[in-house]
C-alpha cells in the first residue's frame, strides 16, 4: 500500500510549544534507564499513575493548555499516597511525559481534526487504509510510547498499534487495539511482548477486514 503522507497538524502557538516540550520530555527520560535505573523505574511508575487523572481530566487536545499546574499537584499527590521518594526525580518531566502520552491517546481516538484531511486523501488515492498516526521520527526509539493508527476507509474502524515501557520492568509491550467506527472503547485489545508476533497479527487483521 502506499502511504499518504500525513498532513501538519494546524495546532495554535500555546499547544504547539507545549507538544515541543512534550516530545523533549520523553527524549530525556526513556535514556534514564541505561543512566540510572532507580531513578527511570520511579519516573515511568508516576508517568503511569499520572495517566488515569489525565484520563478523567483531559478530553480534547485544547484541555492540556491549561492541566499543567493541577497536573503537577496531583502528580505530588500520587507520589505521597504511593509511597513514592520524588528525591533526585524532574516532577516537571514526569508530567510533561504524561501529558505526551495522553496526546497520543486523543489523537488515536479520533480527536484531531487532521485525521479527516488525511482520510479524504487516501480516499482519493483510492487506498483501502489510511495512515491517520504514525509516531514522530525525532523522537522514535527515544519516546517512552510510539503509536500508530490505520483507519480502515469502508468500515470506519481504527486499528491502533502501540509499544509501551512496562512501568515495572522497563521491557516494552506490544499493543494491538481495535476501535469500530466512532467508538471511543476498544472492542479488541492484545498484548505482547514480541515485536513479531505482533507485526504478523497487526498484518493479518488488516488482511481480513480486506
Amino acid at each position: 500500500m502506499n502511504e499518504v503522507p500525513p498532513a501538519a497538524p494546524r495546532l495554535d502557538e500555546e499547544l504547539a510549544n507545549l507538544v515541543v516540550r512534550f516530545t523533549e520530555a520523553e527524549r530525556q527520560l526513556y535514556p534514564l534507564a541505561l543512566v540510572d535505573a532507580d531513578i527511570y523505574e520511579r519516573s515511568v511508575r508516576l508517568v503511569g499513575l499520572l495517566g488515569s487523572y489525565l484520563e478523567q481530566q483531559v478530553h480534547g487536545v485544547e484541555d492540556l493548555t491549561g492541566i499543567r499546574v493541577n497536573a503537577l499537584a496531583r502528580l505530588h499527590g500520587v507520589a505521597s499516597s504511593q509511597g513514592i521518594v520524588l528525591t533526585n526525580l524532574d516532577d516537571q518531566l514526569i508530567v510533561d511525559a504524561a501529558l505526551a502520552q495522553r496526546y497520543r491517546v486523543l489523537l488515536a481516538q479520533g480527536v484531531d481534526d487532521e485525521a479527516g484531511l488525511i482520510t479524504d486523501r487516501a480516499r482519493a488515492a483510492g487506498e483501502k487504509w489510511a495512515p491517520i498516526q504514525t509516531p514522530d521520527n525525532e523522537t522514535l526509539g527515544f519516546a517512552m510510547s510510539h503509536q500508530w493508527v490505520d483507519l480502515h476507509l469502508s468500515s470506519g474502524t481504527r486499528l491502533v498499534r502501540s509499544v509501551d515501557v512496562d512501568p515495572a520492568t522497563g521491557s516494552p509491550i506490544f499493543r494491538i487495539q481495535v476501535y469500530p467506527g466512532s467508538e471511543l472503547e476498544a472492542s479488541l485489545v492484545l498484548e505482547m511482548n514480541n515485536r513479531q508476533e505482533w507485526l504478523d497479527e497487526a498484518e493479518a487483521m488488516r488482511a481480513d477486514m480486506g
